[in-house]
C-alpha cells in the first residue's frame, strides 16, 4: 500500500498540479473546520460505506451536509448502508480513520470501492483532500482530480445526494 510521500510523488509523475500543507492531525470535519490553512478549496466530507451484500462506496459530499443514508441507499440501488469499520478501511485502502479521501483509491487496485461524488460539489474548482494521512491537506483542481481518478481507474459517479431532514 502506498503512503503520503508515494502519493505526492505519483501526482508529480502524472504532472498533476497540487499544493500540500502540513498541519496538526484531524479526525473529523469539526476538527478540520478549525484548521487555518494557507490555501483555499472545498473541504469535503468523505465516508466509506458498505451495504449488506459487501459492496463498498466512497461517498464525497460537502463539509456541512449530513446525508440521509436511507435515501442514499435508494440512490445507489443498494440496501442497508452502514459505515465501514476502521479495520475494513485499512484493509481496503491502507489508511487510518480520519485520512479518507479520493486519494485512497490509489490503494484500491482491485476496484472494490465505487466513488460517488455529490453534485453539490460540481461547481467547485478546487478541493482540499488528505493525502492518505490526516496531518496534511492537498489542494487539487477539478481537472487535477479528474486526471488522478483516470490514473487510478476509478471514475467518479456524480449523483444528487439527499441531506438528512433536520428536526
Amino acid at each position: 500500500m502506498l503512503g503520503k510521500n508515494d502519493l505526492l510523488k505519483r501526482l508529480e509523475e502524472w504532472k498533476i498540479p497540487f499544493s500540500c500543507e502540513e498541519h496538526e492531525p484531524v479526525l473529523n470535519m469539526a476538527e478540520s473546520g478549525t484548521l487555518e490553512l494557507n490555501m483555499s478549496g472545498a473541504r469535503c466530507k468523505n465516508l466509506l460505506l458498505q451495504d449488506k451484500k459487501g459492496h463498498h462506496f466512497l461517498v464525497v459530499t460537502t463539509a456541512e451536509k449530513s446525508l440521509d443514508l436511507g435515501m442514499l441507499s435508494e440512490t445507489l440501488g443498494s440496501k442497508r448502508l452502514s459505515f465501514a469499520s476502521a479495520d475494513r478501511l485499512f484493509d481496503l485502502m491502507g489508511i487510518r480513520t480520519g485520512s479518507l479521501s479520493p486519494f485512497a483509491l490509489i490503494n484500491d487496485e482491485a476496484n472494490q470501492v465505487r466513488l460517488v461524488l455529490d453534485t453539490d460539489l460540481a461547481g467547485e474548482s478546487d478541493f482540499l483532500f488528505h493525502p492518505l494521512e490526516n496531518n496534511a491537506s492537498v489542494l487539487l483542481s477539478r481537472d487535477g482530480l479528474d486526471c488522478f481518478l483516470a490514473g487510478v481507474d476509478h471514475p467518479a459517479q456524480w449523483l444528487k445526494l439527499a441531506a438528512r431532514a433536520t428536526a
